[in-house]
């Protein structure tokens, strides 16, 4: 009997999981989830660390255990992947809107467009409730690039903090399945950038039961002649030759025996493809590249008979096509799915509730102060290097044409100090002082190499508040997320961002001159 591992996690630092389908050179976009083979790679990196692992490795790399993808939920209620296949008008509409099913017959109205319905949604009799991920971006930097490489500035996407998640993981023995429990304690790191402040989520609750996943939405009666089917993850089959295909004739027929039907044939659906691609960190190789239907993909199928409840809750549970271990081919099978005529966007987030701070918990605090920091670091760090690239494309660092000898040395008195920001400044100052004091005192009139304009940059730049230096401007003056940015960051880590923009510049401006 299968069991299932339930989790939930929270997010309480940006999350980032590459989308290698859509990310580009220079930009890397995330999922909206995080995927099963996300959550198997941490599973495998806990478990590597028992004395026992060359003894487990069998079953978990086998379809003995699933890890299902994790999907946002919202007030205990796990959300789907949107279904695909409705239109609307164009009109703007508070509140619901009418749509129509291009899956229940094949058509629709003239002039009507896809309809728009967020990522993750839930049915409720005649609609679909829907919500949107919320996103941000920083931006870094190269300085130092390889030979060939001509991009200098990469923009990487992640899932802002604040969002649950309910996952599964479907295991075949229960001694596996609490074992695998057991790892789901306090708090874990998840996806890219994980030394840079990424990743980081709470674990809210974790339970082993024997409840289908979704099953709330499968038909309790059999369904005669046709049914829905929607794909909860993406999913691809593999034909007699081994190539990967999609719905064919031979898969159709293995997916009919499997359903206790004859003459299985899609009617209409509502579909698009995705190509998954991955990378194993451990091999530091990419993995081969799978063209796969995508997530939310919906199949209106006819046939001869009748499909049992009990053989959908077993397809449900199984899965289908390749790849099942990893979280792809789940399926699920849609009651009153003909009903739907109706869209309604919601908020993930209750403005109202974040506001009333006095009610919070002190773990709340500690939470929100977590992720407030985290957002206020990046924010800085992202306006650093606008600042950066900013006066490396206007030629303009500090109006003057310094020696590079003489800001490669003020280069290594930063970097031989940049762990005690004090002792940094200090440093710099000598230097700057002692090199115009010689300047004077020689009465050299270096117009080109003078440091006394850099003196006043240098200057400039502790004298003035680095929010104020960078143009960084929040939703309140001196507040992220109601709590005082002082609380935030330290001046000392300020003044540690100082010596960082400034090495930046001095580092752009050297290269430059190459």
């Amino acid at each position: 009997m299968t069991e299932y591992i339930k989790y939930q996690i929270k997010n309480i630092e940006p999350l980032r999981i590459a989308d290698d389908s859509t990310s580009q050179n220079g930009q890397t976009t995330t999922l909206r989830y995080i995927p099963g083979t996300t959550i198997r790679g941490w599973i495998i990196n806990q478990l590597a660390k028992r004395a026992d692992f060359e003894n487990l490795k069998k079953d978990l790399f086998s379809d003995n255990v699933r890890y299902l993808n994790a999907y946002i939920n919202k007030d205990e209620k796990s959300l789907l992947p949107s279904p695909k296949g409705f239109y609307e008008d164009k009109t703007v509409t508070e509140g619901k809107k009418k749509i129509e099913n291009v899956v229940l017959r094949g058509d629709f109205t003239e002039g009507y467009k896809r309809a728009s319905l967020g990522r993750f949604s839930y049915m409720d009799e005649e609609c679909i409730h829907y919500y949107s991920v919320d996103t941000n971006s920083d931006m870094k930097i190269k300085i130092n690039l390889n030979e060939g490489e001509k991009q200098n500035v990469f923009r990487n996407e992640y899932i802002s903090p604040g969002y649950c998640f309910s996952g599964y993981i479907a295991v075949n023995d229960h001694e596996t399945g609490e074992m695998i429990k057991q790892l789901f304690t306090d708090r874990i790191i998840l996806g890219n950038a994980k030394s840079a402040g990424f990743g980081k989520c709470e674990v809210l609750s974790s339970e082993i039961t024997e409840q289908l996943p979704y099953e709330e939405y499968l038909p309790e009666k059999e369904q005669k002649n046709s049914c829905y089917m929607m794909l909860l993850s993406n999913t691809a089959f593999i034909d007699q030759n081994g190539e990967i295909c999609g719905f064919t004739e031979e898969t159709l027929e293995a997916l009919e025996n499997k359903m206790g039907v004859q003459n299985l044939n899609i009617a209409f659906c509502a579909t698009s493809t995705v190509q998954v691609r991955g990378y194993n960190r451990s091999w530091g190789i990419k993995t081969p590249s799978l063209p796969a239907y995508e997530q939310g993909s919906v199949f209106h199928f006819t046939y001869d008979g009748v499909l049992s409840p009990e053989n959908m809750r077993k397809l449900a549970d199984t899965g289908i096509g390749v790849r099942i271990n990893e979280g792809f081919g789940r399926v699920l099978f849609l009651k009153d799915y003909e009903k739907i005529q109706y869209k309604c966007a919601e908020k993930y987030f209750d403005d109202s509730v974040r506001e009333k701070k006095t009610e919070l918990t002190k773990e709340d605090n500690k939470v929100l102060r977590t992720i407030a920091r985290s957002y206020y670091k990046n924010k800085l760090e992202r306006k650093m290097q606008e600042y950066v690239l900013k006066a490396s494309q206007e030629k303009s660092f500090w109006g003057i044409r310094t020696s590079n000898s003489q800001l490669g040395e003020l280069d290594s008195r930063i970097t031989a100090n940049k762990y005690n920001p004090q002792e940094a400044k200090t440093a710099i100052y000598n230097y700057l002082e002692h090199a115009n004091e010689k300047e004077e005192t020689n009465s050299v009139q270096k117009v080109h190499n003078s440091l006394k304009k850099t003196k006043k940059y240098v200057d400039q730049l502790y004298a003035t508040d680095l929010e104020e230096l960078l143009g960084f401007s929040g939703k309140q003056k001196g507040y992220v997320m109601g709590i005082p940015v002082s609380e935030l960051m330290s001046q000392t880590e300020k003044d540690a961002l100082k010596l960082e923009l400034l090495t930046s510049l001095i580092r752009f401006k050297n290269k430059g001159d190459k």
